[in-house]
């Protein structure tokens, strides 16, 4: 990755726009950013940090200190940078949120903030040539690129996408933070696991040993599960089996519990073969039994059959009976609808004319009654509606009204608008008059104004003199709150000098008492030394000491002997005190250190003092402050009264304008209003209004339409009336021809009789006889009460239609049924029938018999079939649990030796688990490439090791320890020098620096900043790092060194400069 440009505004100390050309500072590889303390040189890498990643470099920093304290409040911050990475070539800006006042007042009258959120815009440059292009983009339009996100989100993802780099990664590799590499160096296993955690993103490994974890859990109740399941599969086919040979009960169970499945299957046929013979056996007898019951049921049924047909016979004979005894009301009812169907179109041609006949004399009359009521008002138009041509001149007479009404409608829209048209002239002459004394109001007004603008000139001026020296000011309150931070922080120190000279008289006593214990433990055991010898010594054995095999007084233990591992023990024990003694001391010197560093930036000064100090301070740059506010107010509202008088005079200019033009446009009015009236006098023609006579033409047409209108309408009453008497003619000669009709071929009384059967209990009848009316006779309406005393109402119509309905079911019964299969052969008799009953319950008694076999045989057949049904699929049960505790037992053996090993329980390992291996792997990849470099710092004097458990660790693996070549000693971090902590600190981060981009798939990082430390190293060390630093810069790297150490300025030519105003902001400048 490589930086090419960054534009800051508002950001940190710096208020106004600063801009750095990384490419031109890096012509030589290599580059300083220098400036006092406090100046800002972190800021301009919190920025980089802060456009990549949308926040500040330092894990412990706050994001709050982008956004300048010096900027103005209505004005934006932003980052631009623009970088360069193996995906190609970008430019990100970036705007952090802030709160800027309302542009509008609240509702109460307070000037409230607004939140601006957070921005982000990303960009794609095709070619290193739109660099200047993007460069002259202030504005951030993007102009010429392009835009790749407009989201936080998306543009963070994509520009990790890019870079390749999470933010831990980012600054532990390509900028360091002030003392970040060093508490690197210095921290706890704990602390340097988290962080190589963080870099490396190893928290997949302590996913996976998690997740291995559970799969063991899960297999062993996998295990359980088809154990159980097992159990209750196989005590679901000793049920099922029903079996009752106990010896071969406990051998299946013997075989499920000691896992003996090749004996276990052999069992569970030979029980299944046993049910599915006994089950074959039982169904043969069913099915013998069966048959015996079909052929003594298919007797019975034959039986069956020829009762019912007697049955049925009887019954049809019944239903002739009966049909031949309603033939002559059928054949009435039959009559009298037929006379109904032909009356009823005749009636409804009679009731349409009565209607139309009625509707004529009512137009008629309404006709006449018009003319009588306009006669007096309008004699013209009823003569013409008496006269031989009524609806022709009637219809010109309309025409002519409307149009002579319809020429008077504008002049009518003219007149009612001439009154507001009068009052919108007399209102606008008076506001005429009132702009011109407004006008001449305006003119005093600006008049006065100058006088007042020399009054707040000498005000700001004044304030101006009052707020001189802020900067010192600010300087001074600094200054003082850092002394009594520092007061403040060596009283809190003393008391923990006090504590650790405690804990280290405690620890010496105890050392001292471990000691003592120990050369008394010591001289108890070499006081017994020769009893412990003879212990255990038999007769004829050679004596260690003597050699004799005579052993007359042995020696014997006293009673304050003790053994070896006693001894060691209380060793152990002096070793433990010594090693916690040595830490207090240092941990007593580290706190004594501290505490005198303190009291010398304190400057000496007590708490009270320095807070005294610091209230004296603050109250200073308080007021120089509140001075200059009021400057900036004065200033401030001398810009609004300027900016008033140029508002003033546009306004005085255009309201002159106003004026004469609507001078000129009241002229123009008046003179319109003047011809319109005499238009409206000459259009009324003697009536009161133009309105009065348009409603007179309109009124004449109205009352000729209306006389026109009724003689149309009586005309055609009386035309449809004569069509609906005509229609009733036709109506009646249709019936009757309805009428010759039905007296043809066919029976118009009884259509359904002629299909029946021929009965012989049904007597037959004359063809006259049936029918009451002869047809010839059905459509003789003399007149129109005969048509309607031939209607029939809805209820008689639907009775005697029912009527006939239920004759012709009937009917249609009779001839099917006698057409059904043996009815017509039926003997209908009482013996016959007789007979064939005894008969059917005889076979129906052999029936039941055969049925209660069957029913016997059945039973026990299913019985025996469910037994064998349900003992092989409890067979198969088994089976199934069978495969699966075998498939379960050998998955669960893998997932067991996979978590064992990876969780550090494995007896075939070094019980180490995965996520600590994959970090102490990698640590110690960063060892040796920070080794590569420490060598050329230190002049091979130092060297990096692992600790491998030395100091209690051998759970991760992860500490630190330095040997000095020198003395070929082991060192703690703690016990290096500030320089030799810097180198050291310089090489680890740099080691991994390489690891980390070999980890990114070989990422070059062709930026690197390295912050602060040089003024730790002697001359010569200093020469050593800035020669290696400089070889790096030999490989195509940038590198820029942080720092305020003035020795550095003399050896790096291609500089930043950093430097606070005396006003508070800081201010940035490049020399390449």
């Amino acid at each position: 990755m490589k930086l090419h440009h960054l534009r800051l505004r508002g950001i940190g100390p710096f208020r106004d726009e600063v801009q750095i050309d990384f490419t031109a500072l890096g012509a030589s590889g290599m580059f300083l950013l220098e400036g006092p303390t406090g100046s800002g040189k972190s800021t301009v890498l919190d920025a980089i940090v802060y456009a990549l990643y949308g926040s500040v470099a330092g894990d412990g920093a706050s994001g709050d200190r982008i956004r300048s304290q010096f900027a103005d409040p209505r004005t934006q911050s932003l980052i631009d940078l623009i970088f360069e990475t193996s995906h190609g070539l970008y430019r990100v800006l970036r705007t952090p949120e802030y709160f800027r006042p309302r542009k509008r007042r609240s509702a109460s009258g307070s000037d409230t903030l607004v939140k601006e959120q957070a921005k982000a815009l990303l960009w794609r440059l095709g070619s290193p040539d739109l660099i200047t292009e993007a460069l002259e983009d202030t504005a951030g339009q993007g102009a010429g690129l392009t835009p790749i996100a407009s989201r936080l989100d998306e543009v963070g993802r994509e520009i990790a996408r890019a870079v390749g780099l999470s933010r831990a990664q980012f600054t532990q590799t390509v900028l360091l933070p002030q003392n970040e590499f060093a508490r690197f160096l210095r921290a706890r296993t704990g602390e340097r696991q988290g962080v190589l955690q963080r870099v490396f993103g190893t928290e997949i490994y302590e996913d996976i040993e998690k997740q291995l974890e559970q799969m063991r859990r899960d297999a062993a109740k996998q295990v359980d599960a088809a154990t159980a399941a097992l159990d209750r599969a196989l005590a679901g086919f000793l049920e099922a089996c029903a079996l009752e040979d106990e010896q071969m009960r406990a051998a299946l169970e013997g075989h499920a519990e000691h896992r003996r499945f090749d004996e276990l299957t052999d069992c569970l046929q030979q029980v299944s073969d046993q049910a599915t013979a006994a089950s074959e056996e039982a169904a043969a007898r069913s099915q013998a039994a069966r048959a015996r019951e079909t052929e003594a049921r298919a007797t019975a049924d034959s039986a069956a059959i020829r009762l019912q047909r007697i049955d049925r016979r009887r019954e049809l004979d019944q239903l002739a009976a009966r049909l031949a005894a309603q033939a002559k009301d059928a054949a009435s009812a039959r009559t009298r609808l037929d006379r109904d169907r032909l009356a009823q179109p005749i009636a409804g041609a009679i009731s349409r004319r009565d209607q139309a006949r009625r509707i004529q004399a009512d137009r008629e009359k309404a006709r006449l009654a018009q003319l009588e009521r306009h006669r007096e008002s309008h004699p013209e138009l009823v003569e013409l509606a008496e006269g031989a041509h009524p609806l022709e001149d009637l219809a010109d007479a309309v025409e002519e009204a409307t149009s002579r009404a319809g020429a008077l409608t504008a002049l009518v829209e003219l007149e009612q608008g001439l009154p507001d048209r009068e009052e919108a002239l007399a209102t606008r002459r008076a506001a005429l008059e009132e702009e011109r004394t407004a006008l001449a109001e305006l003119d005093q007004q600006i008049a006065a104004r100058p006088e007042a603008r020399s009054r707040l000139v000498t005000e700001r001026d004044t304030a101006r003199q009052g707020a001189e020296g802020l900067a010192d000011a600010r300087t001074a309150a600094t200054e003082a709150a850092r002394r009594l931070e520092q007061a403040r922080t060596a009283t809190r120190l003393a008391a923990d000098v006090t504590a650790a000279e405690t804990a280290a008289a405690t620890a010496r006593e105890a050392a001292d008492r471990a000691a003592t214990h120990e050369a008394e433990q010591r001289r108890r055991r070499n006081a017994g030394l020769a009893a412990e010898l003879a212990y255990g010594l038999a007769e004829g054995d050679p004596c260690p000491v003597c050699g004799a095999t005579a052993h007359p007084e042995p020696a014997e233990t006293g009673a304050d002997h003790v053994d070896a591992e006693t001894v060691e023990t209380a060793e152990e024990e002096r070793r433990v005190a010594d090693a916690a003694h040595q830490s207090a001391r240092e941990r007593l010197t580290l706190a004594r250190s501290k505490h005198e560093q303190a009291l010398e930036l304190a400057g000496g000064l007590s708490v009270e003092d320095a807070e005294t100090a610091q209230h004296e301070a603050a109250a200073a740059v308080e007021a120089i402050t509140a001075q200059q506010a009021e400057a900036t107010r004065l200033e401030k509202i001398l810009e609004e009264h300027d900016e008033h008088d140029r508002t003033l005079s546009a306004r005085r200019q255009k309201q002159a304008v106003a004026i004469e033009g609507e001078t000129s446009a009241l002229t123009a009015l008046a003179t319109a209003l003047e011809e319109d009236q005499q238009r409206l006098t000459a259009a009324r023609a003697g009536a009161a209004t133009v309105a009065a006579q348009r409603r007179a033409h309109t009124e004449r047409a109205r009352i000729g339409r209306e006389l026109r209108e009724a003689h149309v309408s009586a005309d055609q009453a009386a035309t449809r009336a004569a069509e609906l008497a005509a229609e009733v003619d036709q109506a009646t000669a249709r019936a009757r021809e309805l009428a010759a009709e039905l007296a043809g071929p066919a029976d118009l009384a009884e259509p359904t009789d002629a299909a029946e059967p021929t009965d012989p209990a049904e007597p037959t009848e004359p063809a006259g006889a049936a029918d009451p009316a002869a047809p010839a006779d059905l459509a003789d309406f003399a007149d129109d009460e005969a048509v309607r005393d031939a209607l029939l109402g809805d209820r008689d119509r639907a009775d005697l239609e029912a009527q006939l309905s239920r004759r012709a079911t009937d009917q249609a019964r009779h001839a099917d049924g006698m057409a059904e299969e043996g009815i017509a052969e039926a003997d209908p008799s009482e013996a016959a029938r007789t007979a064939a009953a005894d008969a059917l319950e005889t076979l129906r008694a052999a029936v039941g018999q055969a049925q209660s076999a069957t029913t016997a045989a059945d039973q026990q057949a299913g019985r025996l079939a469910a037994t064998a049904q349900a003992t092989t699929a409890a067979r198969e049960r088994v089976d199934t649990a069978v495969a699966q505790l075998t498939a379960v037992g050998e998955d669960a053996g893998a997932v067991v030796r996979v978590a064992d090993l990876a969780t550090g329980r494995s007896a075939d390992g070094d019980r180490i688990q995965l996520s600590t291996y994959v970090l102490m792997r990698r640590f110690e990849d960063v060892i040796d490439a920070a080794n590569s470099r420490l060598s050329q710092f230190s002049g091979s004097t130092l060297e990096l090791i692992r600790d491998t458990g030395a100091r209690g660790v051998r759970k991760t693996g992860l500490d630190l320890q330095i040997i000095d070549h020198r003395t070929d000693e082991s060192r703690l971090p703690e016990t290096l020098s500030g320089g030799e902590t810097f180198i050291v600190s310089l090489a680890l981060a740099l080691g991994l620096a390489d690891i980390v981009t070999g980890e990114a798939g070989g990422m070059q990082m062709e930026t690197l900043f390295i912050d602060e430390g040089f003024g730790s190293l002697d001359p010569e060390a200093l020469d050593r790092v800035v020669a290696e630093i400089g070889k790096l810069a030999d490989h195509g790297r940038t590198i820029g060194v942080v720092s305020h150490v003035g020795e550095m300025k003399s050896r790096i030519a291609e500089q930043i400069h950093v430097r606070r105003t005396p006003a508070g902001p800081s201010t940035l400048s490049v020399s390449a």
